[in-house]
Protein backbone atom coordinates (compact mmCIF):
# COMPACT_ATOMS: atom_id res chain seq x y z
CA UNK A 1 0.00 0.00 0.00
CA UNK A 2 3.03 2.36 0.91
CA UNK A 3 3.66 2.03 -2.86
CA UNK A 4 0.03 3.43 -4.10
CA UNK A 5 0.66 6.44 -1.70
CA UNK A 6 3.88 7.50 -2.72
CA UNK A 7 2.81 7.19 -6.60
CA UNK A 8 -0.20 9.18 -5.27
CA UNK A 9 1.89 11.52 -4.08
CA UNK A 10 4.36 11.94 -7.26
CA UNK A 11 1.14 12.04 -9.20
CA UNK A 12 -0.55 14.93 -6.82
CA UNK A 13 2.75 17.25 -7.58
CA UNK A 14 2.44 16.88 -11.13
CA UNK A 15 -1.77 17.32 -11.30
CA UNK A 16 -0.65 20.71 -9.57
CA UNK A 17 1.95 21.69 -12.02
CA UNK A 18 -0.79 21.09 -14.57
CA UNK A 19 -3.22 22.89 -13.15
CA UNK A 20 -1.15 26.21 -12.75
CA UNK A 21 -0.35 25.71 -16.48
CA UNK A 22 -4.02 25.29 -17.40
CA UNK A 23 -4.89 28.08 -15.52
CA UNK A 24 -2.30 30.65 -16.88
CA UNK A 25 -3.38 29.36 -20.32
CA UNK A 26 -7.20 29.22 -20.32
CA UNK A 27 -7.59 32.17 -17.99
CA UNK A 28 -4.90 34.53 -18.29
CA UNK A 29 -1.50 35.75 -15.85
CA UNK A 30 -4.23 37.27 -13.89
CA UNK A 31 -5.74 33.87 -12.87
CA UNK A 32 -6.46 35.22 -9.16
CA UNK A 33 -8.65 31.88 -7.74
CA UNK A 34 -9.09 33.99 -4.42
CA UNK A 35 -10.04 37.40 -2.94
CA UNK A 36 -6.88 39.18 -1.66
CA UNK A 37 -8.25 38.60 1.66
CA UNK A 38 -11.11 40.36 3.91
CA UNK A 39 -13.21 43.34 3.52
CA UNK A 40 -10.44 45.61 5.36
CA UNK A 41 -7.45 43.93 3.50
CA UNK A 42 -9.81 44.99 -0.05
CA UNK A 43 -10.39 48.49 1.71
CA UNK A 44 -6.53 48.66 2.67
CA UNK A 45 -6.17 47.81 -1.73
CA UNK A 46 -7.90 50.52 -3.09
CA UNK A 47 -6.28 52.96 -0.67
CA UNK A 48 -2.88 52.21 -1.72
CA UNK A 49 -4.05 52.15 -5.72
CA UNK A 50 -5.87 55.54 -5.11
CA UNK A 51 -2.46 57.07 -3.49
CA UNK A 52 -0.38 55.44 -6.58
CA UNK A 53 -3.14 56.73 -9.10
CA UNK A 54 -2.92 60.48 -7.57
CA UNK A 55 0.91 60.62 -7.38
CA UNK A 56 1.21 58.82 -10.94
CA UNK A 57 -1.66 61.63 -11.95
CA UNK A 58 0.59 64.42 -10.02
CA UNK A 59 4.07 63.56 -11.64
CA UNK A 60 2.48 63.27 -14.96
CA UNK A 61 3.48 59.65 -15.23
CA UNK A 62 1.46 56.61 -16.92
CA UNK A 63 -1.28 55.52 -14.64
CA UNK A 64 -1.09 52.16 -12.47
CA UNK A 65 -2.69 48.92 -13.74
CA UNK A 66 -5.49 48.63 -11.27
CA UNK A 67 -5.29 45.81 -8.35
CA UNK A 68 -7.12 42.78 -9.32
CA UNK A 69 -8.56 42.23 -5.96
CA UNK A 70 -11.58 39.78 -6.65
CA UNK A 71 -11.22 36.12 -7.58
CA UNK A 72 -10.98 35.44 -11.57
CA UNK A 73 -14.29 33.03 -11.39
CA UNK A 74 -13.26 31.21 -14.91
CA UNK A 75 -9.79 30.20 -12.65
CA UNK A 76 -11.73 29.09 -9.73
CA UNK A 77 -13.81 26.85 -11.61
CA UNK A 78 -10.76 25.81 -13.90
CA UNK A 79 -8.95 25.13 -10.94
CA UNK A 80 -11.34 23.12 -8.84
CA UNK A 81 -12.83 21.08 -11.82
CA UNK A 82 -9.47 20.29 -12.89
CA UNK A 83 -8.71 19.84 -9.00
CA UNK A 84 -11.81 17.37 -9.15
CA UNK A 85 -10.76 15.59 -11.86
CA UNK A 86 -7.24 14.58 -10.98
CA UNK A 87 -8.77 13.53 -7.47
CA UNK A 88 -10.58 11.14 -8.96
CA UNK A 89 -7.24 10.12 -11.73
CA UNK A 90 -5.21 9.56 -8.74
CA UNK A 91 -7.75 7.92 -6.82
CA UNK A 92 -8.17 4.94 -9.70
CA UNK A 93 -4.40 5.16 -10.13
CA UNK A 94 -3.26 4.63 -6.23
CA UNK A 95 -5.29 1.68 -6.13
CA UNK A 96 -3.82 0.00 -9.14
CA UNK A 97 -0.52 0.70 -8.16
CA UNK A 98 -1.40 -0.72 -4.47
CA UNK A 99 -1.18 -4.33 -6.21
CA UNK A 100 -4.21 -5.54 -4.41
CA UNK A 101 -7.37 -6.37 -6.04
CA UNK A 102 -10.73 -4.32 -5.21
CA UNK A 103 -12.16 -7.14 -2.88
CA UNK A 104 -8.70 -7.35 -0.93
CA UNK A 105 -8.06 -3.49 -0.85
CA UNK A 106 -11.42 -3.12 0.83
CA UNK A 107 -10.82 -6.20 3.26
CA UNK A 108 -7.46 -4.32 4.08
CA UNK A 109 -8.94 -1.26 5.06
CA UNK A 110 -12.02 -2.19 6.69
CA UNK A 111 -13.99 -1.00 4.23
CA UNK A 112 -16.06 -3.94 4.87
CA UNK A 113 -17.11 -3.33 8.09
CA UNK A 114 -19.28 -0.09 8.46
CA UNK A 115 -20.82 -0.05 11.70
CA UNK A 116 -24.03 2.86 12.00
CA UNK A 117 -24.19 2.85 15.60
CA UNK A 118 -19.74 3.41 15.45
CA UNK A 119 -20.14 7.22 13.80
CA UNK A 120 -20.54 8.43 17.26
CA UNK A 121 -16.90 8.06 17.38
CA UNK A 122 -15.60 10.41 15.04
CA UNK A 123 -18.47 12.70 15.42
CA UNK A 124 -17.25 13.27 19.15
CA UNK A 125 -13.64 13.45 17.67
CA UNK A 126 -14.62 16.30 15.42
CA UNK A 127 -16.03 17.97 17.63
CA UNK A 128 -13.29 17.76 20.38
CA UNK A 129 -11.02 18.82 17.39
CA UNK A 130 -13.26 22.08 16.84
CA UNK A 131 -12.73 23.05 20.39
CA UNK A 132 -9.12 22.45 19.94
CA UNK A 133 -8.86 24.28 16.69
CA UNK A 134 -11.10 27.58 18.32
CA UNK A 135 -8.52 27.30 21.63
CA UNK A 136 -5.57 27.50 19.09
CA UNK A 137 -7.08 30.48 17.14
CA UNK A 138 -7.78 32.64 19.93
CA UNK A 139 -4.53 32.13 21.48
CA UNK A 140 -2.74 32.84 18.34
CA UNK A 141 -4.63 35.93 17.71
CA UNK A 142 -4.18 37.19 20.92
CA UNK A 143 -0.19 36.44 20.77
CA UNK A 144 -0.97 38.36 17.22
CA UNK A 145 0.76 35.86 15.23
CA UNK A 146 -1.29 36.36 12.45
CA UNK A 147 0.27 34.24 9.67
CA UNK A 148 -0.06 31.03 12.36
CA UNK A 149 -4.30 31.70 12.09
CA UNK A 150 -6.32 29.31 10.19
CA UNK A 151 -7.74 29.88 7.49
CA UNK A 152 -10.39 28.31 4.89
CA UNK A 153 -8.49 26.04 2.49
CA UNK A 154 -11.45 26.88 0.40
CA UNK A 155 -11.54 29.85 -1.48
CA UNK A 156 -13.81 32.45 -0.61
CA UNK A 157 -14.33 33.66 -4.15
CA UNK A 158 -16.93 30.65 -4.52
CA UNK A 159 -19.59 32.52 -2.25
CA UNK A 160 -20.12 35.04 -5.26
CA UNK A 161 -20.66 31.99 -8.26
CA UNK A 162 -23.31 29.30 -7.77
CA UNK A 163 -21.08 27.16 -10.25
CA UNK A 164 -18.37 27.64 -7.91
CA UNK A 165 -20.10 27.16 -5.23
CA UNK A 166 -21.11 23.48 -6.68
CA UNK A 167 -17.69 22.26 -7.76
CA UNK A 168 -16.10 23.16 -4.62
CA UNK A 169 -18.57 21.62 -2.61
CA UNK A 170 -18.37 18.45 -4.34
CA UNK A 171 -14.93 18.62 -3.89
CA UNK A 172 -13.93 19.61 -0.51
CA UNK A 173 -17.43 17.75 1.30
CA UNK A 174 -17.75 14.58 -0.52
CA UNK A 175 -14.38 13.37 -2.88
CA UNK A 176 -11.74 15.09 -0.43
CA UNK A 177 -13.05 12.75 2.53
CA UNK A 178 -12.73 9.27 0.56
CA UNK A 179 -9.51 10.15 -1.68
CA UNK A 180 -7.49 12.05 0.79
CA UNK A 181 -8.17 9.45 3.99
CA UNK A 182 -7.13 6.16 0.87
CA UNK A 183 -3.97 8.38 0.56
CA UNK A 184 -2.99 9.51 3.54
CA UNK A 185 -4.55 7.12 5.82
CA UNK A 186 -5.23 4.33 3.83
CA UNK A 187 -1.77 3.98 2.02
CA UNK A 188 0.56 5.95 3.96
CA UNK A 189 -0.36 5.77 7.45
CA UNK A 190 -0.93 1.81 6.98
CA UNK A 191 2.32 1.48 4.61
CA UNK A 192 4.23 3.45 7.28
CA UNK A 193 2.86 0.89 10.18
CA UNK A 194 5.83 -1.26 9.97
CA UNK A 195 7.80 1.23 12.15
CA UNK A 196 4.87 1.97 14.35
CA UNK A 197 2.10 3.86 15.02
CA UNK A 198 3.59 7.17 15.98
CA UNK A 199 6.36 7.39 13.43
CA UNK A 200 3.69 6.50 10.74
CA UNK A 201 1.03 8.78 12.49
CA UNK A 202 3.38 11.92 11.85
CA UNK A 203 4.60 10.89 8.60
CA UNK A 204 1.56 11.12 7.17
CA UNK A 205 -0.14 13.58 9.10
CA UNK A 206 2.79 16.02 7.93
CA UNK A 207 2.21 14.87 4.37
CA UNK A 208 -1.83 16.06 5.04
CA UNK A 209 -1.04 19.14 6.34
CA UNK A 210 1.65 20.78 3.67
CA UNK A 211 -1.00 19.46 1.12
CA UNK A 212 -2.86 22.01 2.01
CA UNK A 213 -1.05 24.85 1.40
CA UNK A 214 -1.99 27.06 4.14
CA UNK A 215 0.87 28.05 7.06
CA UNK A 216 -1.88 28.59 9.64
CA UNK A 217 -3.26 25.32 9.43
CA UNK A 218 -0.15 23.33 10.28
CA UNK A 219 -0.48 22.89 13.49
CA UNK A 220 -4.02 22.74 14.07
CA UNK A 221 -3.99 20.05 10.58
CA UNK A 222 -1.12 18.00 12.04
CA UNK A 223 -3.12 17.42 14.96
CA UNK A 224 -5.83 16.64 13.14
CA UNK A 225 -4.02 14.11 10.84
CA UNK A 226 -2.53 12.15 14.39
CA UNK A 227 -6.53 11.81 14.91
CA UNK A 228 -7.37 10.80 11.59
CA UNK A 229 -4.73 8.03 12.00
CA UNK A 230 -5.43 6.98 15.57
CA UNK A 231 -9.28 6.87 14.39
CA UNK A 232 -8.35 4.33 11.83
CA UNK A 233 -5.60 2.31 13.86
CA UNK A 234 -7.97 1.87 16.78
CA UNK A 235 -10.92 -0.08 15.10
CA UNK A 236 -9.06 -1.15 11.80
CA UNK A 237 -11.36 0.33 9.69
CA UNK A 238 -10.73 3.72 7.25
CA UNK A 239 -15.11 4.27 7.52
CA UNK A 240 -13.79 6.15 10.72
CA UNK A 241 -11.33 8.58 9.54
CA UNK A 242 -13.86 9.02 6.58
CA UNK A 243 -16.37 9.65 8.95
CA UNK A 244 -14.62 12.62 10.85
CA UNK A 245 -13.34 13.98 7.44
CA UNK A 246 -16.84 14.72 6.34
CA UNK A 247 -18.33 16.11 9.61
CA UNK A 248 -15.15 18.19 9.14
CA UNK A 249 -15.36 19.22 6.03
CA UNK A 250 -18.73 19.52 6.23
CA UNK A 251 -19.08 21.75 8.73
CA UNK A 252 -16.90 23.76 7.83
CA UNK A 253 -17.97 24.28 4.36
CA UNK A 254 -21.39 25.32 6.17
CA UNK A 255 -19.84 27.39 8.13
CA UNK A 256 -18.17 28.85 4.76
CA UNK A 257 -21.56 29.51 3.22
CA UNK A 258 -23.25 31.09 6.53
CA UNK A 259 -20.95 34.14 5.13
CA UNK A 260 -22.46 34.47 1.75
Amino acid sequence: MLVGGLVAASLFGISSFIVILLLYQYAGSDALTDDVGDVFTKLNTIAEYAERRLAAASEGESLPKPPQILANQTALRLALATTLAFNAILFTVAGMASGLSFTDLTRTLGLRRFQPRAVWRPIVACGACYIGILFYSTIISQLGIEFLVPNSTVPGGVLRDNTSLAIAFVLAVIAAPFVEELFFRGFLFGGLLRWGFWPAAAISATVFTLVHFDPGSIIPFFGIGLVMAHLFYARGTLWDSIVFHFVFNGTSFAILISQR
